[in-house]
């Protein structure tokens, strides 16, 4: 799933360096994967991050429950 998300993010990385916005690049995204592939928000989001000149397309880690149990403990 992870590979997915970013590679929906390449591609609004794309659009965003073709000078569409957000709105063009969902447009576009949702014409070719169907409605539901990122939110609206998310769409916003990407494209406020590369306008601030953050062009990292990877998650940031998060602090939280991790995503595997630590199988090393009994």
């Amino acid at each position: 799933m992870e590979s997915n998300k970013q590679h929906y993010r390449h591609i609004l990385l794309f659009y965003y360096r073709k000078s569409k916005n957000a709105v063009q690049a969902r447009k576009k995204l949702t014409d070719v994967y169907g409605e539901g592939v990122l939110t609206v928000r998310q769409y916003q989001n990407w494209f406020a991050k590369f306008r601030f000149g953050d062009f990292d397309v990877v998650d940031a880690p998060r602090s939280g429950r991790p995503d595997e149990a630590d199988k090393g403990i009994s």
